[in-house]
């Protein structure tokens, strides 16, 4: 928290004197006498590396070991802008925060551990997003509900569907799938049987869509929101599916643990998480399957895509979206309201991986274990290749695709930790990349590519379009700093890696792409990413300011950015610090 409030500006420590291994005293004055003491260092975005154990709370003329973040909050609440509600909405999702990591700590395993994990139990040990501090408060969430749903309890969850009447659902897929076939796929014979039964007692069973509902949901938002629907037969439950499932950090998005080959679920929960509630915006949900099969065509005829870098396209191959015939006409109401019930089906990764071939999430190469080992530098390490290798080979299976997606196609996806999967071999060599999260992570050049002629309408409708150096943000803000800026300092403590040395590495894949393709130069150019400084997206501003949770459009606005800081891209420090 004093590491990334302070990047963001919203605390302002004064530098004091320089300490070992390039660590520097730190003090923070707050109004009533309080500040606070600490080490750390500077690095790539002007961010901070606060060494562990350092913070020392001063009050009163004593001094204390700062290790509650909440005590943070309430002796900076003036200096952070925080009174009232607002101040106790923060603190009480701190407090979920601290408490859900509490969990996940007690059963932490050891990266040995982690890093050879199945993927979606993985899900369970991770430690959230990496720059809010208030990471896992899912407001909403009882403490019943936490020990029930959250990823870091480790337990199972099961599906209950109900079937929706087609005046107020909607059903889409890919080419080659319907939602009978789908259903065959996803539902063992008997049950399938059971809730055709059901269906048949409501009238004709082809009248009728049906949904997979997050058991959260079904309890809070359909058995209240939708009790006039279920009185009158628009709506009906048919029951609990047998196949058990586990959340990934989102809490919405749910892998099938009983058939690994069967579908991911991705469910609207009216929790907020983050910045956001989670529900399912009706047209991205939709429009999720056009938006796969899309993507799918441009990739099939690219061969540096499908090819030479095999990125792979977890796809939405079906969707359904179910409008509410009351709140879902309101327009004026926020967005939460429009977003209380649909799924997306996901292609399973599993399907994806070879023999001895093993993915782990770009959220767990942060991940350090209770010994202080890093995931990220086993990986390195086991490799046998040594870190510049090991990186420069990542660098290259992310960023090209990446970059030819947005410069080529004008498609700038959402690359952050969670949406990113990493492919090794059995060696802990980088093998290929896999992206998810299209239906509402997919963003268009406000220009006319040829790219986008292929594009379905109602999937173009939907699409926000950004000028190239607002597209290109994403790969600074989910990337570039989002993630890259972490590793750095994990491998300059673990390995002695220079920082100088690994931002290099970024800069020559970034720079010899722009070489290699001159035909896409002046696109390349109009992203500005060698620019000498970029805007800085500060998360936790907006979090903190609570003004966008109410709103009624989710994404009406790019992140919000304060102050500018030096690109790591565009130079090498002369401090080292990038």
């Amino acid at each position: 928290m004093l590491g990334e409030l302070s990047y963001e500006a919203m605390l302002v420590p004064q530098a004091g004197e320089t300490t070992q291994a390039g660590h520097r005293q730190w003090l923070l004055e707050l109004p009533n006498g309080v500040s606070y003491r600490f080490e750390a260092r500077r690095g790539a975005f002007e961010s901070w590396t606060v060494l562990p154990g350092s913070a020392i709370r001063l009050a009163a003329g004593a001094e204390e070991p700062a290790d509650d973040p909440r005590t943070l909050v309430a002796d900076a609440r003036e200096t952070l802008g925080l009174t009232g509600l607002r101040l106790a909405d923060v603190l009480a999702e701190l407090t979920a925060t601290v408490t859900n990591e509490a969990i996940r700590l007690r059963r932490a395993p050891t990266v040995a551990h982690l890093s050879e994990m199945d993927y979606n139990l993985a899900e369970g040990h991770l430690a959230g997003h990496p720059r809010l501090v208030l990471n896992k408060g899912r407001v909403g969430f009882s403490a019943r509900d936490r020990a029930r749903y959250a990823p870091e309890s480790g337990t199972d969850v099961r599906l209950r569907w109900y079937a929706v009447h087609r005046d107020l659902a909607q059903f889409r897929s890919v080419a080659g799938l319907d939602a009978e076939a789908l259903l065959r796929q996803e539902l063992d014979d008997a049950t399938r049987e059971a809730f055709e039964t059901r269906v048949a007692r409501l009238g004709d069973p082809v009248d009728y869509v049906w949904v997979p509902v997050h058991p959260w949901q079904a309890d809070e938002i359909v058995g209240t929101l939708y009790a006039a629907e279920l009185a009158t037969g628009q709506m009906a439950e048919l029951g609990e599916s047998t196949d058990v499932y586990r959340p990934h950090q989102t809490i919405r998005t749910l892998a099938n643990c009983s058939r690994p080959d069967r579908h991911d679920v991705k469910t609207a929960v009216s929790v907020r998480n983050t910045l956001v509630y989670r529900g399912l915006n009706s047209a991205a949900t939709l429009a999720g399957p056009s938006v796969t099969e899309w993507l799918r065509g441009i990739d099939a005829a690219d061969p540096l895509l499908s090819g030479k870098y095999r990125f792979e396209l977890l796809g939405e191959v079906a969707s359904v979206s179910v409008r509410h015939p009351l709140f879902g006409v309101l327009e004026e109401l926020p967005y939460r309201f429009h977003e209380t019930l649909g799924a997306l089906w996901r292609e399973p990764l599993v399907a994806r991986l070879g023999v001895g071939e093993q993915a782990i999430s770009f959220a767990a190469l942060p991940y350090r274990d209770t010994a202080g080992e890093a995931v990220l530098t086993r990986l390195i390490t086991r490799s046998g290749e040594g870190a510049e290798a090991w990186l420069s080979r990542l660098f290259d299976l992310l960023l090209t695709p990446l970059l030819q997606w947005l410069l080529r196609y004008g498609v700038g996806f959402c690359p952050h930790g969670q949406n990113l999967v990493l492919v090794v071999d059995a060696e802990g060599r980088p093998l290929r990349v896999a992206i998810k999260d299209f239906a509402q992570g997919v963003d268009l050049l406000d220009e006319q590519l040829p790219a986008y002629a292929d594009l379905p309408p109602e999937a173009a409708a939907d699409m926000l379009r950004w000028p190239a150096h607002l597209l290109a943000q994403s790969l600074f803000s989910s990337v570039f700093s989002g993630q890259l800026r972490f590793w750095a300092e994990i491998l300059l403590d673990d390995l002695g890696l220079a920082r100088g040395d690994f931002w290099a590495l970024v800069r020559t894949v970034v720079g010899r792409y722009r070489d290699e393709n001159p035909d896409v130069a002046e696109r390349f150019d109009a992203c500005r990413l060698f620019a000498t400084d970029v805007e800085r997206v500060t998360l936790n501003r907006e979090h903190f300011a609570g003004q966008g949770f109410d709103k009624v459009e989710r994404d009406d606005e790019f992140d919000v950015r304060w102050g500018r800081v030096p690109n790591p891209l565009h130079a090498p420090d002369p401090d080292g610090a990038w």
